[in-house]
């Protein structure tokens, strides 16, 4: 690798993942430090994978059951596709650096086999236990070991090849439609959510059956990746080699719409379609009131595709597994919950409330959002009251949205009746609006006004591990006050535990309300 070709990949590198790159320089590594600390980050996770998983595909005899090779292939593969998407669209798209390369001695075929170099590295961690799967089945099939090794490696190869194709397709082929010049943020936004979805929902489906069902019987096979168990097990039957020649055909035929269709104009699209330079114009409303134009100002805030993802990642995503995973399989049906223990419905939707909201839930950074524009609206003869407050009640009311939506679906996934719903939704609207009054007020105690990434403003007061140690406790006391409260409410009757909580819950909500308007709002009468 010439010294221009790496210096451009040392570069690609740092976009790969702006979240570990921007750990790394928090803790001081700069240079070819923050470099070698990126490249281990991946051959760490790599490692990391290959042991996770490697006892599991040791078990397994991939010759006598085809049904969990083309699992696992299918597994890692979601995997990379996902992985894929972001790691294309952050060093292609995102990065932003392609104008700063323009009066540089740099080709763009460097500058983009740079990007392909850094893609292919982020993904590969992810995809070794493929590798293994491949080497496994060929040995355990009794092929030559010298040549089931080379053959694990072509079709390594073949596979990256294919889910980087496939990837960038999707991609540079969107990237390039008007409606992503129109709406850069809500594709942007999409994109990442869909890649998130696809690797969520195809990992809890094909996780359906049960540990004792892999030991003892072997899984249907997935069709579309039966060729790649007839090259390993077969490789010099007929059905290996025209399975090996169908491969090489789909991975060059996928490549050449790459490089015929797509590359030709890459380089003008990665200029147009930079992040930093927008057309969409922007519509002048007339006849608006401050409280509508500060209402648009905070909807564009939280457009930001990186900050949307964060937020979705931290806050919700663990409660949508869980309704996917569980709501899909049948096994948690609630129809049959009695009426008596709408009371613990209620207190489930205020626990429920705990856990989406975080400092690292819209809420709880909408003010740190505004940069250097705060500074501006304190100059300007708007009340600080009315204006805080008005980023309050929207920032509240996108979370009250985002919990609602997830509690129906769950209600519908889970068969609770009528009653429950409202109950738990109740229950979601309280705990909702008290939850956001405490990291408002927390986000305006720790307000940060130059951030450069979303990530900064999540880790703010407690830190990394402080973040992760809050988010666990308040998992684990909710779900055990929840349970416990509902053990009591069948035990006892409605007199004597429903109507002391909800005395409990009216009294400490009245206080935190007081709380917050004397010590918070009170200040900027």
């Amino acid at each position: 690798m010439n010294n221009k070709l790496s210096e451009l990949v040392k570069v690609n590198f740092r976009y790969a993942n702006p979240q570990m790159t921007d750990k790394a320089r928090k803790s001081g590594k700069t240079g070819k430090k923050l470099t070698r600390s990126l490249v281990n980050q991946y051959l760490l996770s790599g490692i990391v994978f290959i042991a996770l998983y490697g006892v599991m595909l040791l078990s397994v005899n991939f010759k006598q059951m085809p049904g969990f090779f083309t699992y696992y292939v299918a597994l890692f593969g979601i995997i990379a596709f996902s992985q894929g998407i972001s790691v294309i669209y952050n060093i292609f798209f995102e990065s932003q650096d392609l104008p700063g390369y323009l009066p540089l001695p740099f080709r763009q075929s460097e500058i983009f086999l740079a990007k392909i170099i850094v893609v292919t590295i982020t993904i590969v961690p992810f995809t070794l236990p493929v590798f293994v799967v491949f080497l496994l089945a060929g040995m355990q099939a009794g092929v030559f070991i010298p040549l089931a090794i080379l053959l694990a490696f072509v079709l390594f190869g073949l596979f990256l090849a294919i889910i980087f194709s496939i990837c960038s397709i999707i991609v540079f082929g969107l990237t390039r439609t008007t409606f992503f010049k129109k709406h850069k943020k809500l594709v942007t936004t999409l994109l990442l959510v869909f890649s998130m979805g696809i690797a969520i929902v195809g990992i809890l489906l094909m996780n359906t059956q049960s540990t004792s069902e892999i030991v003892l019987t072997d899984r249907a096979t997935i069709r579309l990746l039966m060729p790649f168990f007839y090259v390993v097990t077969a490789p010099l039957a007929t059905v290996g080699l025209s399975s090996l020649l169908g491969l090489i055909v789909v991975t060059i035929g996928l490549l050449v719409i790459l490089r015929k269709r797509l590359l030709p104009k890459l380089y003008e699209q990665l200029l147009d379609a930079s992040p930093g330079v927008s057309s969409e114009k922007r519509k002048y409303k007339a006849n608006q009131s401050l409280r509508q134009l500060l209402f648009g100002y905070n909807f564009q805030l939280i457009r930001d595709p990186n900050l949307i993802m964060q937020v979705f990642s931290n806050s919700v995503l663990f409660p949508v597994i869980f309704i996917v995973a569980f709501g899909i399989s049948g096994q948690f049906e609630l129809s049959w919950l009695p009426y008596r223990v709408l009371g613990v419905v209620f207190f489930a939707g205020i626990a429920f409330s705990a856990m989406t909201i975080n400092p690292m839930s819209f809420v709880g950074n909408i003010i740190s959002l505004d940069k250097e524009n705060f500074l501006y609206m304190r100059t300007l003869p708007i009340s600080m009251r009315h204006y805080l407050k008005t980023k309050f009640w929207f920032a509240c009311g996108v979370q009250m949205i985002i919990s609602a939506v997830i509690a129906l679906a769950g209600g519908l996934f889970f068969h609770l009746r009528f009653a429950h719903m409202l109950a738990l939704l109740a229950g979601i609207l309280v705990g909702t609006y008290l939850f956001s009054q405490r990291y408002f007020v927390r986000d305006y105690r720790l307000l940060e006004l130059r951030w450069t990434n979303v990530s900064q403003l999540f880790t703010r007061g407690a830190g990394t591990w402080g973040l992760a140690l809050l988010m666990t406790l308040t998992v684990f006391c909710s779900v055990l006050l929840v349970v416990v409260y509902g053990f009591l409410a069948i035990m006892f009757s409605v007199w004597v535990i429903d109507v002391p909580v909800f005395l409990v819950l009216l009294i400490i909500s009245v206080v935190w309300y007081e709380y917050y308007q004397r010590k918070f709002w009170a200040r900027f009468d």
